[in-house]
């Protein structure tokens, strides 16, 4: 076979650099004899990892831009430097790629607000004065903020998440599952703060638009910055949102936030 027949066969490696390839080899056909240090078996993990989450950072910022139906496998694969193979050969299918993308949104998001939600979740299984559930609703508004606006991988979730609520796929109860979770949680501070039963439809109502108060500034954070004749949100900018928002919080709950430090 010459070399012009083997680029036909093998156009999707396009111009990817050698080290992000993924070969068939590696999924899973007959491998030559390799040293088997553990050097060598240590080096090969690493680029399996690497590989698997690189895919993954460009599932999820094709997905989030065209959405399931409108987003190319093969675009997906040259983006994270890595060949149509390593696909099947790390997810299966597109199907379960985009599934895979839904539960790391999700496990990154846990990762960081998840600590705010236990602990106001295991605070409302006891008795709680108003004081206390306004700090504990501003623990999670301040978490939301700062990994929404403090890390430029939050803006690929938002869009994922976005998407989501535009276009509900198979993998939407995953989105729906833990945002639900986190809702929950918000609905009750505030019901509790507004002597209102948190099963109602006013409770649910209120509470969305109080965490409309924050999710704003991630949906419209272009928009914002643009305003404000910036690039992008800078860390200050984040403790002013935080402010104005708590401030905000504090007439529609009619509690005001005491600062324990």
């Amino acid at each position: 076979m010459n070399a012009e027949s083997v680029t036909m066969e093998r156009p999707e490696l396009d111009s990817a650099p050698i080290d992000g390839v993924v070969f068939e080899a590696d999924a899973g056909a007959d491998l030559p004899q390799l040293p088997a240090s553990r050097h060598y078996r240590r080096a090969r993990q690493d680029r399996g990892a690497e590989t698997r989450h690189n895919l993954l950072i460009a599932a999820l910022d094709v997905f989030g831009r065209y959405g399931f139906e409108g987003a190319a496998t093969r675009d997906i694969a040259k983006r994270a430097g890595a060949n149509l193979a390593a696909i099947v050969y790390h997810f299966g299918s597109k199907d379960a790629l985009h599934r895979a993308v839904a539960e790391y949104v999700v496990e990154q998001m846990q990762k960081r607000i998840g600590d705010s939600i236990d602990t106001a979740d295991e605070a409302l299984k006891g008795s709680i004065d108003r004081a206390t559930a306004r700090r504990l609703l501003q623990r999670i508004v301040d978490v939301h903020i700062d990994s929404m606006l403090g890390e430029a991988e939050a803006e690929l979730w938002g869009r994922f998440i976005m998407r989501e609520q535009m276009e509900p796929s198979s993998t939407f109860d995953i989105i729906y599952d833990f945002m639900m979770k986190c809702q929950g949680t918000t609905t009750e501070l505030i019901a509790f703060l507004l002597n209102l039963d948190p099963r109602s439809e006013e409770a649910t109502f209120r509470a969305f638009a109080i965490s409309g108060q924050f999710v704003i500034f991630c949906v419209a954070r272009p928009m914002v910055a643009k305003k404000l004749g910036r690039d992008t949100l800078a860390c200050g900018d984040r403790d002013q949102i935080r402010r104005v928002v708590a401030e905000h919080i504090d007439l529609l709950v009619g509690e005001t936030l005491i600062d324990e430090g």
